[in-house]
């Protein structure tokens, strides 16, 4: 029971550690004056990736959220 629980302890600190490199990524493709077309073009590809290949709950629903959130961060309409 022990290992099953750091198991799933490991598997949610990945999942954060994931969340913060895109986090980075969307940062500083915003801090480089990137148009946010792009970013959002590079946050719709990646949502769309983990749809393909991540199951629709757990990390799936984890990445969905996380994507959402930084797409509400870059303005639609510049």
């Amino acid at each position: 029971m022990g290992k099953d629980k750091r198991a799933r302890a490991d598997n949610r600190l990945t999942a954060i550690a994931l969340a913060n490199l895109v986090a980075a990524i969307v940062d500083t493709m915003q801090n480089t004056d990137l148009p946010n077309d792009i970013v959002h073009h590079f946050l719709d590809e990646l949502d769309r990736l983990n749809t393909l290949m991540l199951p629709p709950t757990g990390a799936g629903a984890f990445m969905h959220f996380v994507t959402d959130v930084l797409r509400s961060e870059a303005a639609a309409n510049d």
